[in-house]
């Protein structure tokens, strides 16, 4: 059997750099940026670039298509595609895991398969790619990568409901308990601190997540529930030969 050539990463970013100085930045994490690579640049200035341009393109696509939506829809539709569960995705999607540049410790950690550090060289690379060549470029990346996870907004329902709502929803529907959501910890600095909340089921925790609020946070943790859920009860459903999804 003859094996397939693997994609290289801008292969699977379908973006070429002409400055790979730029995508090299993008993929540095500030832990390798010590010592004797303490003058390197690292990604953080240009995630808080990526990340503007990210929540403009979207919010401008969804402006587009919703024509009849109000300010408080579109804001739920935005959230709903923009979050760290969904970067998290597109980094994965993209290969930047295996391509990171770490330092030794945070390597040994699997600090890059983090969602929040994936999440966020995600958005450096937005932000790369603008400076590599212009903001078309840059929107059209965007919205191929977002096209690809095939997101349907439903313009009548779901996504007016937030994550949490949707899974008290389920859980009490299949008598499983009210989901508890605890806060773990809060680290970072205080211009920009990150909190780490765990979700509870009865007495069980089930997932973590991380978010620039409690509440992104608890949303977050919710959603990551509710894919688990919906592919456990669907399982379970399709085995019994229901029809019944979640």
């Amino acid at each position: 059997m003859l094996k397939t050539k693997k994609k290289s990463l801008e292969e699977r970013m379908y973006y070429t750099f002409k400055n790979k100085d730029l995508l090299t930045e993008a993929l540095t994490h500030k832990s390798y940026c010590v010592d004797v690579n303490r003058h390197k640049p690292y990604n953080e200035r240009l995630e808080f670039l990526g990340d503007s341009i990210l929540n403009f393109v979207i919010a401008d696509d969804l402006y587009k298509k919703f024509p009849n939506d109000d300010e408080g829809y579109l804001s739920k539709k935005r959230a709903s595609l923009v979050n760290q569960v969904t970067l998290n995705q597109l980094a994965l999607n993209c290969g930047l895991a295996e391509e990171m540049i770490m330092g030794p410790g945070e390597r040994r950690q699997n600090s890059h398969l983090k969602p929040r550090i994936l999440a966020s060289c995600f958005e450096a690379v937005i932000g790369a790619i603008y400076f590599d060549s212009n903001f078309e470029k840059a929107t059209e990346f965007i919205l191929h990568h977002f096209t690809d996870l095939n997101f349907k907004l439903d313009d009548e329902s779901g996504y007016e409901k937030d994550y949490k709502t949707r899974l008290q929803e389920v859980t009490q529907k299949f008598k499983m308990g009210t989901p508890i959501y605890e806060l773990v910890m809060t680290a970072g600095p205080s211009h920009k601190p990150s909190f780490l909340v765990c979700l509870k089921l009865n007495d069980e925790e089930k997932t973590r997540a991380e978010g620039a609020t409690k509440k992104m946070a608890e949303q977050m943790a919710a959603q990551i529930y509710l894919n688990i859920l919906n592919k456990e009860l669907n399982l379970k459903l399709s085995l019994n030969a229901g029809t019944e999804k979640v």
